[in-house]
């Protein structure tokens, strides 16, 4: 039997989980839900959408489960806000795990795991955590709640990524790291050493070349 599912949002991210909740056999998506002031239609990818006020009552916990689908804001507190929320409501919360995701980790609520990710041996994957497609978590990791792995991100054995933190695409975090809760790891950022809670490690942006295209082109062999 397909679990009856509400979602919650209705920006890219929501569009983003619900196209990979819609081809699982495993799932039924049943309506969107937004904040009050939020709802200005009815209707969102073909499914009913109703205000958070009204969710209870139209979708009772006790007969749907529910996704909060919503990006890093805030460094993911605005997600976790709500996971808390839907929680005290009475909701489960599912997870969206790719069913050729066969080995031995575990995992927690409100989880999404798009399909192209790789998750090697006993890893431990907290709530309330995204890890985006082409991403590699090491064997033994941990990645504690309300962590967003963007994707690329390389993940060595036995490192741990505390709570709410962003890992930048292309990332990698070396074996047995440990990156410090609340901390921001941004695109294409080596990490060697352990970090303290509330880091902000940036790598800057590659230097613009003083030629147009037109001039690089003629003075290489990309033509």
């Amino acid at each position: 039997m397909k679990n009856k599912l509400i979602i919650f949002g209705t920006g890219k991210i929501s569009e983003v989980v619900s196209n990979y909740f819609e081809l699982d056999e495993n799932h039924e998506i049943c309506g969107y839900v937004v904040d009050d002031k939020y709802k200005k239609d009815d209707n969102f990818l073909g499914k009913p959408l109703v205000s958070e006020s009204e969710v209870m009552g139209l979708y009772p916990p006790k007969k749907f489960k529910c996704f909060i689908a919503i990006g890093y804001q805030n460094n993911n507190s605005l997600r976790s806000d709500k996971f808390d929320l839907y929680k005290k409501m009475g909701y489960n919360f599912t997870s969206y795990i790719p069913s050729n995701l066969k080995i031995n980790f575990e995992f927690g609520e409100n989880n999404f795991i798009m399909d192209s990710a790789i998750i090697q041996p006993k890893v431990s994957i907290g709530n309330n955590v995204f890890v985006w497609g082409g991403s590699m978590v090491g064997h033994h990791s941990k990645i504690k709640d309300n962590c967003w792995i963007t994707g690329g991100s390389l993940i060595g054995g036995s490192a741990v990524i505390e709570k709410f933190t962003f890992l930048g695409m292309g990332s990698t975090i070396g074996h047995e790291i440990t990156i410090g809760c609340n901390s921001f790891i941004g695109a294409s950022t080596l990490v060697t050493k352990d970090t303290p809670n509330d880091s902000v490690i940036i790598e800057p942006d590659s230097k613009k070349i003083r030629l147009t295209t037109d001039q690089f082109l003629k003075i290489s062999s990309l033509k």
